[in-house]
């Protein structure tokens, strides 16, 4: 067991979170209250390498293993403190990316990789639909039927992160209904494809600098060769390729999160005083900010066991599963603990924490709720 990081995953992660600072950081505050997506953001990402980092080189990307982009993750999420644009990123490399990198065909990795790496083109996953969330494939009511050279598709997909700005999107649909989960297909779809639209854009409580909406498939014409590894193979081979990426990589979002309520807190107690004191010397903040503390060691050495264990190529689903769990209900805890030291303050819209007290709560509800997350614990159990 070793609990350091080598020096230069150490210097990596320093250089992220200062690019996020200078990059991010500053207009997190106006965008939020505004729901502003900027293009700009995303090609300083882009060109930084950020949005192909887990892709191979020879597609632009930096060749990085999943411990790296977890650290990457949570060190842009501590230094943006805006966790919509670190929504975006993970939707886009991981879930919207990753199916190609892992599964895809030479010909795919050729047309998408390089221009996903640089930001050229946007992705995103269609999984979640209006009527089935933690059903995602039992429930599915979105269909693809081949017809000659082409699969056509329809139905409609909910929740979907970059869809108004999405350029490209890996779609799950139903193939063989009889066979259920095991009869469900992967297709990668371009904006621009014969019946695919985009419905409206949701409002949302939290994750607001980053664009959510509906994707409409109506006789969609999708080429037979943009199908993802073979027929009915959604489940059993794209979707565990990718689920426990998501589950360890965008969670570091919370490990961010919290590492940077964490750090404002603590200088806010030493400096604001009641009773002619510093808060920070009293017992009751004390014991907020070591609880917080505490469970940010325990999310993050979670997370990471996971990220390390998928690196040497074993199967992670109870860890995986036990780190989201864990982390994603840390952050709600920690916003809340953290506002509590704010006091007032918490309920200004300029201060972080009143941003991350919104962003936080998606944690334990995407990439499978927190009693999915259980009852996957205990089915494995």
């Amino acid at each position: 067991m070793n609990f350091s990081l080598p020096s230069e995953l150490v210097d990596f992660r320093d250089s992220v979170k200062q690019f996020a600072i200078q990059h991010v950081r500053p207009s997190s505050e106006e965008r939020d209250l505004t729901e502003h997506w900027d293009p700009a953001i995303w090609r300083k990402m882009g060109e930084f390498g950020l949005l192909g980092l887990c892709f191979p080189e020879e597609y632009g990307g930096q060749g990085a293993d999943c411990l790296t982009t977890t650290i990457a993750t949570e060190a842009f999420a501590e230094g943006a403190t805006d966790g919509g644009v670190t929504l975006a990123w993970g939707a886009h490399t991981i879930i919207g990316s990753m199916p190609i990198v892992l599964c895809g065909t030479q010909s795919h990795k050729d047309r998408y990789l390089r221009k996903l790496a640089t930001g050229e083109w946007t992705a995103g996953l269609g999984l979640t639909e209006p009527g089935s969330g933690s059903d995602a494939a039992g429930s599915m009511e979105t269909r693809a039927v081949k017809k000659g050279d082409r699969w056509i598709l329809n139905g409609t997909k909910m929740f979907i992160t970059n869809g108004p700005i999405g350029d490209v999107f890996i779609v799950m649909a139903v193939t063989e209904k009889k066979k259920g989960p095991l009869g469900i297909s992967v297709f990668i779809v371009e904006k621009n494809f014969p019946g695919f639209s985009v419905g409206k854009k949701l409002k949302k409580m939290g994750m607001r600098t980053s664009t959510t909406s509906e994707l409409i498939f109506q006789d969609c014409e999708v080429p037979e060769e943009n199908m993802i590894e073979r027929m009915n193979s959604g489940f059993l081979r794209v979707g565990k390729a990718t689920l426990e990426w998501e589950r360890t990589v965008l969670v570091a979002s919370a490990i961010g999160s919290m590492q940077s309520m964490l750090d404002e807190s603590i200088r806010y107690a030493k400096n604001r005083r009641q009773f002619g004191e510093p808060i920070a010397r009293f017992q009751a903040i004390q014991e907020k900010i070591a609880k917080v503390r505490m469970k940010l060691d325990a999310s993050r050495l979670l997370l990471y066991k996971s990220a390390v264990m998928k690196d040497k190529g074993k199967p992670a689903p109870i860890e995986s599963s036990i780190a989201k769990v864990h982390a994603t209900e840390a952050v709600i805890e920690a916003a809340y603990e953290m506002g509590q030291v704010h006091g007032g303050y918490c309920f200004i819209h300029e201060y972080a924490v009143e941003r991350a007290y919104r962003d936080c709560r998606l944690g334990t509800l995407g990439g499978g709720t927190s009693e999915v997350m259980r009852s996957i614990i205990a089915a494995n159990l």
